[in-house]
C-alpha cells in the first residue's frame, strides 16, 4: 500500500488539504496505521502549533488534541485537578502506546472501550472542533464528527472536587477494558459514565441522578445502572459478566467518593 503524507502548518491548511485530497487526518497513527483506516492521503497534524500543550485556566484545563497519554500521566495539573483522567491515562495500553497515542485520536475513534473518553464523559468535558470555524461541543452529545472536523482541544472543567476511574480487563496490565467506569462529584451532584456497556461510552443519567439524591440509595442506583447499560457478548466478556462487573465497580467508586 502506498500513500502520501501531508504536513500542514495550520488547522486551515489541514482543512484545505482534506477538501482537496479527501485524505484522513493523522495524529499519532496508533489506530489508523494499524487498522489501515485511511484513504490514499494522510494529513498529519503534528506540525500545527498549539495542539500539544496542557493549559490551566481558572475554570478549565485545556488539553491539546496531540497531547499523549504519557504526557497526561506525567502532568501534575491533570493528576491534581482531573484524577479520573489521570487514572485512565496510566491504565491505558502499555508504555509504548502511551508514549505515542494522543487524546484527540483516542476520542476520534469513538470506541466504546476508550478509557479516556469514559473519564472525560464523567468530568463533563467539551471538545473544541475546527471545520472552518472554531466551536465547542459537549462530549456527551457527540457520537461522531463531520468528515472535515478536526479535534483541536479538550476543555475539562475543574469543578469536580472528587473524581475517580476504574477498569477491569482480562489481565492486570496492558489490557483492553472489559468494562470501565468513572465518577465525578461536585456541589451540584454526581456524574457516572461507563464504557464497554453500550455501542458507545455512556453517561448514565438516571444513575447519576439517583446517586445525587440524599440520602443515598445504592440499591436503587444499582437498578438504574442495570437498566441503562446494554452490554454484549464478545471475546473479552459476556453480558452477564459485564453486568456483574458494572455493579461491583459502582459500589467501589461510590465507596471511594464518600457519598
Amino acid at each position: 500500500m502506498s500513500y502520501s503524507i501531508h504536513m500542514p502548518l495550520s488547522l486551515q491548511e489541514a482543512l484545505d488539504l482534506k477538501r482537496k485530497t479527501g485524505g484522513t487526518y493523522l495524529g499519532a497513527g496508533t489506530v489508523i496505521l494499524v487498522n489501515h483506516r485511511h484513504e490514499k492521503d494522510l494529513i498529519s497534524l503534528e506540525k500545527i502549533p498549539g495542539l500539544s500543550s496542557i493549559e490551566e485556566s481558572e475554570d478549565y484545563v485545556k488539553i491539546g488534541s496531540l497531547v499523549t497519554f504519557d504526557e497526561l500521566e506525567n502532568s501534575p495539573v491533570v493528576k491534581k485537578k482531573l484524577p479520573a483522567l489521570w487514572q485512565a491515562a496510566y491504565n491505558t495500553a502499555g508504555p509504548q502506546i502511551r508514549n505515542r497515542a494522543t487524546i484527540g485520536g483516542n476520542i476520534g475513534c469513538f470506541s466504546p472501550a476508550s478509557d479516556a473518553v469514559t473519564a472525560l464523559m464523567a468530568l463533563d468535558a467539551e471538545l473544541e472542533l475546527f471545520d472552518g470555524a472554531t466551536k465547542r461541543v459537549k462530549l456527551e452529545n457527540t457520537d461522531s464528527l463531520s468528515n472535515e472536523a478536526i479535534i483541536s482541544a479538550v476543555y475539562v472543567p475543574k469543578r469536580y472536587g472528587f473524581s475517580a476511574f476504574e477498569k477491569v480487563g482480562k489481565r492486570s496490565a496492558m489490557s483492553v477494558s472489559v468494562l470501565n467506569m468513572a465518577i465525578a462529584r461536585d456541589k451540584d451532584g454526581v456524574r457516572l459514565a461507563i464504557g464497554c456497556a453500550a455501542p458507545k461510552v455512556l453517561l448514565c443519567k438516571a444513575t447519576s441522578e439517583t446517586l445525587s439524591r440524599k440520602p443515598l440509595d445504592l440499591t436503587e442506583a444499582e437498578k438504574c445502572l442495570l437498566s441503562e447499560i446494554h452490554p454484549i457478548d464478545d471475546r473479552w466478556g459476556t453480558v452477564s459478566y459485564r453486568r456483574a462487573v458494572a455493579v461491583n465497580l459502582l459500589k467501589k467508586l461510590v465507596k471511594e467518593s464518600g457519598l
